[in-house]
């Protein structure tokens, strides 16, 4: 798993597995509402979809 300090210059896509929407989170932006020891597996779990809600049941890319 890849810690989000690391990649800071980053984004990452996640794509939900109940609606099919897709969102671009950029890296920065998350190191600034999370753990610093967070993952992208971290993020991947705790994402809510803003269309369905559905939480969790997703799959992300690092772009």
């Amino acid at each position: 798993m890849t810690k989000l300090n690391a990649i800071p210059d980053r984004s990452m896509s996640i794509k939900c597995a109940v609606c099919q929407h897709n969102a671009l989170l950029e890296v920065a932006n998350l190191l600034l509402v999370v753990d610093e020891d967070a993952t992208t597996h971290d993020v991947r779990q705790r994402y809510s979809c803003p269309k369905c809600k559905a939480v969790g049941n997703n799959t992300y890319k690092i772009l």
